[in-house]
C-alpha cells in the first residue's frame, strides 16, 4: 500500500517538475513575459531576447514540453503564445514572489528608480482615478503587434522607439501617463524622464496591462 502512494506521488512531483525546469532560466521567464504581451514569432522572440534563432527555438520547446506555451504554423513562420490564462497568472505570481521575497530584486527596482531622475511614479490606483476623468492622455509604449493584441481603454500607441519623432503631436496642456510591460520593463520609467526633460506632465505608470486588468476587474 506504502509502495502504491509513493509511486503516485512520485510521477505527480515528476511530472510538475516540468513546469519547474521551464521557470529554471532567465531566458525561459523573459519569454514567458514577452509572450502575456501577445502571441509571437520565433524570430520576433529572438529579436526581443538577444538570443539566436536556436537558442530561442530550444527555449520554446521547453516551455512547449511543460506545456506552458502552444504553437502554430502560420505560412512560412511559426508562432507561439501562452497556454491559457493561468499562466499569465503564474508568470505574474513568480515576479511578484520573487519582488517580495528576493532582496536583489528589491535592491535592482530601487537602484533604477533612483537613477532615473524627474520620473513622477504613479500608482495604479492613482492612475485609474486620472483617466477615468478623460483629461489624461494614456501612451501604450509597447510595440504595434502587442497594442493591438490588448491596450488599456482609450490609450494610444507609440512605441519607445518612436517616441522622440512623436513629440510634436503631443498636448503640453495635458497630463500624460505612460505604461508598458510591467515591473520588469524600464520604458515606463526612461519614457517618462524624457518627457519631462522636454517640457511634459508625464507619469510613469510602471505596470503591465494585466495588472490594470486585474486591478479594473477587482
Amino acid at each position: 500500500m506504502d509502495k502504491i502512494c509513493q509511486n503516485y506521488k512520485n510521477s505527480l512531483y515528476s511530472g510538475l517538475s516540468k513546469i519547474g525546469k521551464c521557470l529554471s532560466s532567465e531566458k525561459r521567464i523573459e519569454i514567458l513575459d514577452l509572450l502575456v504581451q501577445g502571441a509571437k514569432t520565433v524570430e520576433s522572440i529572438s529579436n526581443e531576447t538577444g538570443m539566436s534563432i536556436a537558442n530561442t527555438s530550444r527555449h520554446l520547446q521547453i516551455l512547449k514540453d511543460g506545456n506552458l506555451v502552444i504553437s502554430e504554423k502560420k505560412g512560412n513562420y511559426v508562432v507561439y503564445e501562452i497556454a491559457n490564462t493561468q499562466i499569465i497568472d503564474l508568470v505574474y505570481l513568480l515576479i511578484g514572489v520573487g519582488e517580495q521575497q528576493l532582496a536583489d530584486i528589491q535592491r535592482i527596482h530601487n537602484e533604477f528608480n533612483d537613477s532615473c531622475m524627474k520620473i513622477r511614479p504613479i500608482t495604479l490606483e492613482q492612475a485609474y482615478e486620472m483617466v477615468k476623468s478623460k483629461e489624461t492622455l494614456i501612451i501604450d509604449l509597447r510595440p504595434e503587434d502587442e497594442f493591438n493584441s490588448s491596450h488599456i481603454e482609450n490609450a494610444i500607441n507609440i512605441p519607445m522607439k518612436n517616441l522622440e519623432e512623436n513629440l510634436k503631436k503631443l498636448p503640453k496642456n495635458k497630463e500624460i501617463i505612460v505604461y508598458c510591460r510591467g515591473r520588469n520593463c524600464a520604458y515606463a520609467n526612461l519614457a517618462s524622464k524624457f518627457l519631462n526633460d522636454n517640457g511634459f506632465h508625464a507619469y510613469s505608470l510602471n505596470q503591465s496591462y494585466y495588472d490594470w486588468k486585474k486591478y479594473d476587474n477587482f
